[in-house]
Protein backbone atom coordinates (compact mmCIF):
# COMPACT_ATOMS: atom_id res chain seq x y z
CA UNK A 1 0.00 0.00 0.00
CA UNK A 2 1.17 3.51 -0.72
CA UNK A 3 0.74 4.88 2.78
CA UNK A 4 1.60 8.39 3.87
CA UNK A 5 4.05 10.61 1.98
CA UNK A 6 7.61 10.00 3.10
CA UNK A 7 9.20 12.77 5.17
CA UNK A 8 12.64 14.23 4.70
CA UNK A 9 15.07 15.48 7.33
CA UNK A 10 13.18 18.65 8.07
CA UNK A 11 9.96 16.76 8.66
CA UNK A 12 8.21 18.06 5.56
CA UNK A 13 6.55 15.42 3.38
CA UNK A 14 8.76 15.34 0.29
CA UNK A 15 5.87 14.74 -2.10
CA UNK A 16 4.01 17.79 -0.81
CA UNK A 17 6.84 20.30 -0.78
CA UNK A 18 6.76 23.20 -3.18
CA UNK A 19 9.39 23.12 -5.95
CA UNK A 20 12.51 25.00 -4.90
CA UNK A 21 14.42 27.70 -6.75
CA UNK A 22 17.25 26.51 -9.04
CA UNK A 23 20.02 27.91 -6.83
CA UNK A 24 18.49 26.34 -3.71
CA UNK A 25 18.42 22.95 -5.42
CA UNK A 26 21.90 23.35 -6.87
CA UNK A 27 23.51 24.46 -3.57
CA UNK A 28 21.89 21.78 -1.42
CA UNK A 29 24.64 20.65 1.02
CA UNK A 30 23.42 17.05 0.83
CA UNK A 31 24.47 16.77 -2.85
CA UNK A 32 27.17 19.45 -3.03
CA UNK A 33 30.01 16.87 -3.01
CA UNK A 34 28.74 15.52 -6.33
CA UNK A 35 28.86 19.00 -7.87
CA UNK A 36 32.44 19.27 -6.63
CA UNK A 37 33.19 15.88 -8.20
CA UNK A 38 31.83 17.15 -11.54
CA UNK A 39 34.09 20.21 -11.43
CA UNK A 40 37.20 18.28 -10.35
CA UNK A 41 36.87 15.44 -12.85
CA UNK A 42 35.85 17.68 -15.74
CA UNK A 43 38.83 20.02 -15.36
CA UNK A 44 41.41 17.36 -14.58
CA UNK A 45 40.30 14.94 -17.31
CA UNK A 46 40.18 17.72 -19.90
CA UNK A 47 43.74 18.74 -19.04
CA UNK A 48 44.95 15.13 -18.97
CA UNK A 49 43.38 14.30 -22.34
CA UNK A 50 44.80 17.46 -23.90
CA UNK A 51 48.34 16.54 -22.75
CA UNK A 52 47.82 12.75 -23.10
CA UNK A 53 48.97 12.07 -19.55
CA UNK A 54 49.48 8.32 -18.97
CA UNK A 55 47.54 7.44 -22.10
CA UNK A 56 44.47 9.39 -21.00
CA UNK A 57 43.85 10.51 -24.57
CA UNK A 58 42.42 7.08 -25.33
CA UNK A 59 41.08 6.32 -21.83
CA UNK A 60 39.51 9.71 -21.11
CA UNK A 61 36.38 9.06 -23.13
CA UNK A 62 35.83 5.74 -21.33
CA UNK A 63 36.22 7.46 -17.95
CA UNK A 64 33.74 10.21 -18.88
CA UNK A 65 31.21 7.64 -20.13
CA UNK A 66 31.65 5.56 -16.96
CA UNK A 67 31.10 8.53 -14.66
CA UNK A 68 28.11 9.74 -16.67
CA UNK A 69 26.44 6.30 -16.58
CA UNK A 70 27.15 6.06 -12.84
CA UNK A 71 25.28 9.29 -12.18
CA UNK A 72 22.42 8.09 -14.36
CA UNK A 73 22.12 5.08 -12.05
CA UNK A 74 22.40 7.42 -9.04
CA UNK A 75 19.49 9.53 -10.34
CA UNK A 76 17.33 6.43 -10.70
CA UNK A 77 17.99 5.03 -7.22
CA UNK A 78 18.10 8.35 -5.34
CA UNK A 79 14.38 8.32 -4.28
CA UNK A 80 14.88 4.94 -2.56
CA UNK A 81 16.18 4.44 0.97
CA UNK A 82 19.32 2.84 -0.44
CA UNK A 83 19.96 5.86 -2.65
CA UNK A 84 19.56 8.28 0.25
CA UNK A 85 21.91 6.21 2.40
CA UNK A 86 24.62 5.85 -0.24
CA UNK A 87 24.58 9.22 -2.00
CA UNK A 88 23.46 12.12 0.21
CA UNK A 89 25.18 13.83 3.12
CA UNK A 90 23.31 14.46 6.35
CA UNK A 91 24.77 17.89 7.08
CA UNK A 92 22.67 18.58 10.22
CA UNK A 93 23.17 22.30 9.74
CA UNK A 94 26.97 22.18 9.99
CA UNK A 95 29.13 24.22 7.63
CA UNK A 96 30.28 22.70 4.38
CA UNK A 97 33.89 23.56 5.22
CA UNK A 98 33.85 21.61 8.46
CA UNK A 99 36.06 18.53 8.60
CA UNK A 100 33.18 16.24 9.50
CA UNK A 101 31.13 17.38 6.48
CA UNK A 102 34.10 17.06 4.12
CA UNK A 103 34.75 13.50 5.31
CA UNK A 104 31.09 12.60 4.80
CA UNK A 105 31.17 14.21 1.35
CA UNK A 106 34.15 12.12 0.27
CA UNK A 107 32.47 8.95 1.57
CA UNK A 108 29.24 9.68 -0.34
CA UNK A 109 31.16 10.01 -3.63
CA UNK A 110 32.88 6.65 -3.19
CA UNK A 111 29.88 4.60 -4.45
CA UNK A 112 29.90 6.66 -7.65
CA UNK A 113 33.64 6.22 -8.11
CA UNK A 114 33.36 2.49 -7.40
CA UNK A 115 30.53 2.00 -9.91
CA UNK A 116 32.36 4.11 -12.51
CA UNK A 117 35.48 1.98 -11.97
CA UNK A 118 33.48 -1.21 -12.58
CA UNK A 119 31.95 0.24 -15.77
CA UNK A 120 35.37 1.49 -16.94
CA UNK A 121 36.92 -1.94 -16.32
CA UNK A 122 34.07 -3.56 -18.24
CA UNK A 123 34.59 -1.23 -21.19
CA UNK A 124 38.31 -2.00 -21.27
CA UNK A 125 37.59 -5.73 -21.05
CA UNK A 126 35.08 -5.72 -23.90
CA UNK A 127 36.73 -3.11 -26.12
CA UNK A 128 40.28 -3.08 -27.49
CA UNK A 129 42.37 0.06 -28.04
CA UNK A 130 40.90 0.64 -31.49
CA UNK A 131 37.36 0.39 -30.14
CA UNK A 132 38.23 2.80 -27.32
CA UNK A 133 39.30 5.32 -29.95
CA UNK A 134 35.94 4.75 -31.66
CA UNK A 135 34.28 5.48 -28.32
CA UNK A 136 36.13 8.77 -28.25
CA UNK A 137 34.83 9.52 -31.76
CA UNK A 138 31.26 8.64 -30.75
CA UNK A 139 31.49 10.89 -27.71
CA UNK A 140 32.85 13.68 -29.89
CA UNK A 141 29.97 13.32 -32.32
CA UNK A 142 27.60 13.58 -29.37
CA UNK A 143 28.68 17.21 -29.06
CA UNK A 144 26.17 18.14 -31.74
CA UNK A 145 23.38 16.36 -29.84
CA UNK A 146 24.58 17.99 -26.61
CA UNK A 147 24.44 21.41 -28.28
CA UNK A 148 20.87 20.73 -29.38
CA UNK A 149 19.99 19.58 -25.87
CA UNK A 150 21.66 22.65 -24.39
CA UNK A 151 19.51 24.91 -26.55
CA UNK A 152 16.36 23.05 -25.52
CA UNK A 153 17.33 23.07 -21.84
CA UNK A 154 18.12 26.77 -21.73
CA UNK A 155 14.85 27.61 -23.44
CA UNK A 156 12.80 25.39 -21.15
CA UNK A 157 14.57 26.84 -18.12
CA UNK A 158 13.68 30.42 -19.05
CA UNK A 159 10.11 29.34 -19.81
CA UNK A 160 9.90 27.88 -16.30
CA UNK A 161 11.10 31.25 -15.01
CA UNK A 162 8.36 32.94 -17.04
CA UNK A 163 5.80 30.67 -15.41
CA UNK A 164 7.16 31.51 -11.97
CA UNK A 165 6.85 35.28 -12.42
CA UNK A 166 3.48 35.20 -14.18
CA UNK A 167 0.83 37.49 -12.82
CA UNK A 168 -2.67 38.55 -13.84
CA UNK A 169 -3.48 38.85 -17.56
CA UNK A 170 -1.48 41.72 -19.06
CA UNK A 171 -0.83 42.84 -22.61
CA UNK A 172 2.51 42.13 -24.20
CA UNK A 173 4.67 45.17 -24.93
CA UNK A 174 5.46 44.52 -28.56
CA UNK A 175 5.28 48.01 -30.02
CA UNK A 176 8.09 49.82 -31.80
CA UNK A 177 9.21 51.66 -28.68
CA UNK A 178 9.38 48.50 -26.54
CA UNK A 179 11.18 46.58 -29.28
CA UNK A 180 13.82 49.30 -29.63
CA UNK A 181 14.30 49.38 -25.84
CA UNK A 182 14.94 45.63 -25.73
CA UNK A 183 17.42 45.81 -28.62
CA UNK A 184 19.27 48.73 -26.98
CA UNK A 185 19.48 46.85 -23.68
CA UNK A 186 20.85 43.83 -25.56
CA UNK A 187 23.55 45.98 -27.14
CA UNK A 188 24.44 47.55 -23.78
CA UNK A 189 24.89 44.07 -22.32
CA UNK A 190 26.88 42.74 -25.28
CA UNK A 191 29.21 45.69 -25.92
CA UNK A 192 31.26 45.13 -22.72
CA UNK A 193 31.62 41.46 -23.68
CA UNK A 194 32.72 42.43 -27.17
CA UNK A 195 35.25 44.84 -25.67
CA UNK A 196 36.54 42.18 -23.26
CA UNK A 197 36.62 39.15 -25.57
CA UNK A 198 36.91 40.77 -28.98
CA UNK A 199 39.40 43.54 -28.24
CA UNK A 200 41.19 41.95 -25.32
CA UNK A 201 40.01 44.72 -22.94
CA UNK A 202 42.11 47.37 -24.72
CA UNK A 203 41.16 50.65 -26.38
CA UNK A 204 39.21 49.84 -29.59
CA UNK A 205 40.75 52.88 -31.27
CA UNK A 206 44.09 51.05 -31.22
CA UNK A 207 42.66 48.04 -33.06
CA UNK A 208 43.15 47.56 -36.79
CA UNK A 209 40.42 48.12 -39.37
CA UNK A 210 39.63 44.42 -39.85
CA UNK A 211 39.00 43.87 -36.12
CA UNK A 212 36.70 46.90 -35.93
CA UNK A 213 34.87 45.74 -39.05
CA UNK A 214 34.37 42.20 -37.71
CA UNK A 215 32.81 43.35 -34.44
CA UNK A 216 30.81 46.14 -36.07
CA UNK A 217 29.25 43.49 -38.33
CA UNK A 218 28.51 41.36 -35.26
CA UNK A 219 26.65 44.21 -33.50
CA UNK A 220 24.72 45.03 -36.68
CA UNK A 221 23.80 41.33 -36.91
CA UNK A 222 22.43 41.47 -33.35
CA UNK A 223 20.28 44.49 -34.23
CA UNK A 224 18.93 42.80 -37.36
CA UNK A 225 18.33 39.57 -35.42
CA UNK A 226 16.54 41.51 -32.67
CA UNK A 227 14.17 43.10 -35.18
CA UNK A 228 13.55 39.75 -36.83
CA UNK A 229 12.85 37.96 -33.53
CA UNK A 230 10.53 40.73 -32.34
CA UNK A 231 8.37 40.06 -35.39
CA UNK A 232 8.85 36.28 -35.24
CA UNK A 233 7.66 36.02 -31.61
CA UNK A 234 5.07 38.83 -31.58
CA UNK A 235 2.02 36.58 -31.91
CA UNK A 236 3.44 34.07 -29.41
CA UNK A 237 3.82 36.74 -26.72
CA UNK A 238 0.28 38.07 -27.17
CA UNK A 239 -3.03 36.44 -26.36
CA UNK A 240 -6.12 36.71 -24.25
CA UNK A 241 -6.01 35.78 -20.58
CA UNK A 242 -2.22 35.44 -20.53
CA UNK A 243 0.51 37.45 -18.84
CA UNK A 244 2.16 39.06 -21.85
CA UNK A 245 4.69 40.85 -19.64
CA UNK A 246 5.97 37.52 -18.28
CA UNK A 247 6.28 36.26 -21.84
CA UNK A 248 8.20 39.40 -22.81
CA UNK A 249 10.68 38.81 -20.01
CA UNK A 250 11.08 35.14 -20.87
CA UNK A 251 11.60 36.07 -24.53
CA UNK A 252 14.26 38.63 -23.66
CA UNK A 253 16.18 36.12 -21.53
CA UNK A 254 16.02 33.56 -24.35
CA UNK A 255 17.20 36.17 -26.85
CA UNK A 256 20.09 37.53 -24.76
CA UNK A 257 21.27 34.02 -23.90
CA UNK A 258 21.26 33.04 -27.56
CA UNK A 259 23.20 36.24 -28.34
CA UNK A 260 25.82 35.18 -25.80
CA UNK A 261 26.18 31.86 -27.61
CA UNK A 262 26.41 33.68 -30.95
CA UNK A 263 29.14 35.88 -29.47
CA UNK A 264 30.96 32.76 -28.27
CA UNK A 265 30.70 31.24 -31.73
CA UNK A 266 31.67 34.47 -33.49
CA UNK A 267 34.85 35.02 -31.49
CA UNK A 268 35.97 31.45 -32.22
CA UNK A 269 35.83 32.04 -35.96
CA UNK A 270 39.17 32.18 -37.84
CA UNK A 271 38.70 35.88 -38.68
CA UNK A 272 38.61 36.99 -35.01
CA UNK A 273 41.31 37.35 -32.39
CA UNK A 274 42.61 34.08 -31.00
CA UNK A 275 41.74 33.31 -27.40
CA UNK A 276 43.62 31.20 -24.88
CA UNK A 277 42.45 27.66 -24.25
CA UNK A 278 42.19 28.38 -20.53
CA UNK A 279 39.87 31.34 -21.08
CA UNK A 280 37.69 29.34 -23.46
CA UNK A 281 37.47 26.44 -21.02
CA UNK A 282 36.40 28.80 -18.22
CA UNK A 283 33.72 30.28 -20.45
CA UNK A 284 32.53 26.80 -21.44
CA UNK A 285 32.34 25.96 -17.75
CA UNK A 286 30.19 29.03 -17.03
CA UNK A 287 27.82 28.28 -19.91
CA UNK A 288 27.60 24.62 -18.92
CA UNK A 289 26.87 25.61 -15.30
CA UNK A 290 23.98 27.83 -16.41
CA UNK A 291 22.66 25.00 -18.55
CA UNK A 292 22.88 22.47 -15.71
CA UNK A 293 21.19 24.82 -13.23
CA UNK A 294 18.29 25.45 -15.60
CA UNK A 295 18.10 21.76 -16.53
CA UNK A 296 17.95 20.72 -12.87
CA UNK A 297 15.29 23.33 -12.12
CA UNK A 298 13.09 22.46 -15.07
CA UNK A 299 13.42 18.72 -14.38
CA UNK A 300 12.57 19.24 -10.72
CA UNK A 301 9.49 21.34 -11.49
CA UNK A 302 8.30 18.91 -14.15
CA UNK A 303 8.89 15.96 -11.84
CA UNK A 304 7.09 17.70 -8.97
CA UNK A 305 4.13 18.55 -11.20
CA UNK A 306 3.83 15.06 -12.70
CA UNK A 307 4.70 13.18 -9.51
CA UNK A 308 7.86 11.62 -10.99
CA UNK A 309 10.23 11.38 -8.05
CA UNK A 310 13.17 10.24 -10.19
CA UNK A 311 13.20 13.77 -11.66
CA UNK A 312 12.59 15.72 -8.45
CA UNK A 313 14.97 17.57 -6.14
CA UNK A 314 18.17 15.65 -5.56
CA UNK A 315 17.49 13.18 -8.38
CA UNK A 316 17.41 16.13 -10.77
CA UNK A 317 20.85 17.12 -9.44
CA UNK A 318 22.24 13.73 -10.45
CA UNK A 319 20.68 14.00 -13.91
CA UNK A 320 22.34 17.41 -14.25
CA UNK A 321 25.75 16.02 -13.23
CA UNK A 322 25.24 13.15 -15.69
CA UNK A 323 24.65 15.64 -18.51
CA UNK A 324 27.57 17.82 -17.39
CA UNK A 325 30.03 14.93 -17.49
CA UNK A 326 28.80 13.81 -20.92
CA UNK A 327 29.06 17.39 -22.21
CA UNK A 328 32.60 17.84 -20.85
CA UNK A 329 33.55 14.46 -22.27
CA UNK A 330 32.30 15.43 -25.71
CA UNK A 331 34.24 18.71 -25.62
CA UNK A 332 37.40 16.97 -24.40
CA UNK A 333 37.12 14.29 -27.08
CA UNK A 334 36.58 16.88 -29.80
CA UNK A 335 39.59 18.83 -28.55
CA UNK A 336 41.78 15.72 -28.81
CA UNK A 337 40.48 14.79 -32.26
CA UNK A 338 41.06 18.33 -33.53
CA UNK A 339 44.60 18.29 -32.11
CA UNK A 340 43.95 20.69 -29.27
CA UNK A 341 41.90 23.33 -31.06
CA UNK A 342 39.13 23.91 -28.53
CA UNK A 343 38.15 27.06 -30.42
CA UNK A 344 37.31 25.30 -33.66
CA UNK A 345 35.52 22.43 -31.90
CA UNK A 346 33.09 24.61 -29.94
CA UNK A 347 32.22 27.34 -32.45
CA UNK A 348 29.71 25.18 -34.31
CA UNK A 349 28.23 23.92 -31.05
CA UNK A 350 27.49 27.43 -29.82
CA UNK A 351 25.94 28.35 -33.16
CA UNK A 352 23.68 25.28 -33.01
CA UNK A 353 22.59 26.14 -29.46
CA UNK A 354 21.72 29.72 -30.42
CA UNK A 355 19.82 28.68 -33.54
CA UNK A 356 17.79 26.10 -31.61
CA UNK A 357 16.86 28.64 -28.92
CA UNK A 358 15.73 31.22 -31.45
CA UNK A 359 13.90 28.73 -33.66
CA UNK A 360 11.78 27.13 -30.93
CA UNK A 361 11.13 30.32 -28.93
CA UNK A 362 7.61 30.95 -30.38
CA UNK A 363 6.48 27.43 -29.45
CA UNK A 364 8.08 27.70 -26.01
CA UNK A 365 6.67 31.17 -25.30
CA UNK A 366 3.15 29.93 -25.95
CA UNK A 367 3.48 27.90 -22.73
CA UNK A 368 4.78 30.78 -20.57
CA UNK A 369 2.55 33.34 -18.90
CA UNK A 370 -0.59 31.20 -18.99
CA UNK A 371 -2.99 31.83 -16.14
CA UNK A 372 -3.18 28.99 -13.63
CA UNK A 373 -6.69 28.15 -14.77
CA UNK A 374 -5.68 27.91 -18.43
CA UNK A 375 -2.56 25.91 -17.61
CA UNK A 376 -4.58 23.47 -15.52
CA UNK A 377 -7.10 23.05 -18.35
CA UNK A 378 -4.25 22.53 -20.81
CA UNK A 379 -2.63 19.84 -18.67
CA UNK A 380 -5.95 18.09 -18.09
CA UNK A 381 -6.59 18.02 -21.85
CA UNK A 382 -3.10 16.56 -22.42
CA UNK A 383 -3.60 13.73 -19.95
CA UNK A 384 -7.32 13.08 -20.34
CA UNK A 385 -8.38 9.73 -21.82
CA UNK A 386 -11.75 8.32 -22.72
CA UNK A 387 -13.36 5.57 -20.62
CA UNK A 388 -12.87 3.19 -23.53
CA UNK A 389 -9.12 3.65 -23.30
CA UNK A 390 -9.00 2.80 -19.58
CA UNK A 391 -11.15 -0.25 -18.79
CA UNK A 392 -12.56 -0.59 -15.26
CA UNK A 393 -10.71 -3.81 -14.55
CA UNK A 394 -7.35 -2.06 -15.21
CA UNK A 395 -8.20 0.62 -12.69
CA UNK A 396 -9.06 -1.99 -10.11
CA UNK A 397 -5.79 -3.80 -10.67
CA UNK A 398 -3.84 -0.54 -10.30
CA UNK A 399 -5.59 0.24 -7.03
CA UNK A 400 -4.85 -3.20 -5.62
CA UNK A 401 -1.14 -3.05 -6.42
CA UNK A 402 0.92 -3.02 -3.26
CA UNK A 403 4.50 -2.98 -4.47
CA UNK A 404 6.00 -0.43 -2.09
CA UNK A 405 9.43 -0.48 -3.71
CA UNK A 406 8.07 0.49 -7.13
CA UNK A 407 5.83 3.14 -5.61
CA UNK A 408 8.75 4.59 -3.71
CA UNK A 409 10.83 5.00 -6.86
CA UNK A 410 8.31 6.29 -9.39
CA UNK A 411 5.46 7.79 -7.36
Amino acid sequence: MMGLPRCVNDGTPEDLRKPQSPFTIFSDPSTLPHIALLVIFSGSLYGAMSMNVFGSESQGAAIFVSLSLSYMVAALIRPSRLGRFLLTVESNGEGVLKRNYLMKGVIKTLPIIALATVIWYGLNTVLNNENLNDLKLILALMFVAMSLFQGLTLTVGWIEYGRKIRGPPRDSKSGVYSSIIRIVISLLLLIPLVWWFGYGAVNPSNANFSTNLVWFIFLITIVFLGLLMERYTKSSRAGAEVDGVARDRAYFLIFITSCWHLLSSWRRAPFTVDQSAVGLFIEEGILMSITIILAVWSLSKKGHKRGWRIFQGQSAIFWGVCFGLAYCGSISSLTVLSEGSLMTTTAIGHAITAIVMLAISPIALSRAGLSKELESQHEISEHSVTPKEVPHFQTAVAEESGDDDIVEIVN
